[in-house]
């Protein structure tokens, strides 16, 4: 049996592209965009019914579609919570967090300046965030 956060490659696919869509998505939204990963309604189908029994999607509505009505689908979570949710499975707990992130930070910069300054100002707001959280304790 598979992990709960260990998505298959036409999981993954369907997950990003809900994600980018930042709004509610029919499975026809997803056979459309998505042609060489999902090649027919029955894959579709399949891979919604499987999010929704992980927890990773929810119903969110339906919405008439030529002359029948279709469900609409929506991520339970960011793209990040997901992450996060994926690393504490494969091990990774909080006293590691400083180290992951510097590895995200390195993974990601590329060796660009400004984004540095950004990331810096942005992780920043991110501690004094929790500083406050936990004054409030």
């Amino acid at each position: 049996m598979r992990e709960k956060y260990q998505l298959s490659e036409r999981e993954w696919q369907v997950m990003n592209f809900m994600w980018d869509q930042e709004k509610a998505v029919t499975s026809m939204d997803i056979l459309e965009s998505l042609p060489d990963v999902m090649p027919n309604a029955t894959y579709v189908h399949r891979t919604i019914n499987s999010l929704l029994d992980s927890g990773l999607i929810q119903e969110s509505g339906v919405v008439l579609h030529n002359t029948q009505y279709a469900r609409k689908f929506m991520p339970c979570m960011t793209r990040e919570e997901y992450a996060a949710k994926y690393l504490v499975g494969q091990g990774i707990q909080r006293k590691s967090l400083g180290r992951v992130a510097m590895a995200l930070f390195h993974e990601t910069q590329g060796g660009d300046y400004q984004y540095t300054q950004e990331t810096i100002e942005e992780l920043q707001e991110i501690i004094n965030q929790l500083k406050n959280q936990s004054d409030h304790s």
